[in-house]
C-alpha cells in the first residue's frame, strides 16, 4: 500500500532522490557560502523560489533552483 502520497508503483527511491535535492534555508546557505539573510532576501525578492512546508513555518529550496543563482564569471572578472 503507497504511504505519504506515493502512488502506486512508484519507489521509495525516487522519493528519498528528491528530498535530497531539497534544502533549509540553513543548508541553501552553507552550500553557497552565503548568510541565511542573504538567501531569505533572494526568496524575498523573487530570485530563487521556495516552498513552505504546510502547517510548519520550515521553508525548502530546490538544489537546482538554488545553483540556477549562480552565474559564470568572466575571464575579466578575474
Amino acid at each position: 500500500m503507497p504511504y505519504c502520497g506515493m502512488a502506486e508503483g512508484e519507489s521509495e527511491d525516487k522519493y528519498q532522490a528528491l528530498a535530497h535535492d531539497l534544502l533549509t534555508v540553513d543548508q541553501a546557505a552553507g552550500y553557497l557560502q552565503l548568510s541565511t539573510s542573504s538567501i531569505r532576501s533572494y526568496i524575498r525578492s523573487g530570485k530563487l523560489k521556495a516552498f513552505r512546508v504546510a502547517g510548519l513555518r520550515k521553508v525548502l529550496i530546490q538544489r537546482a533552483d538554488l545553483l540556477a543563482l549562480l552565474e559564470p564569471a568572466r575571464a575579466t572578472e578575474l
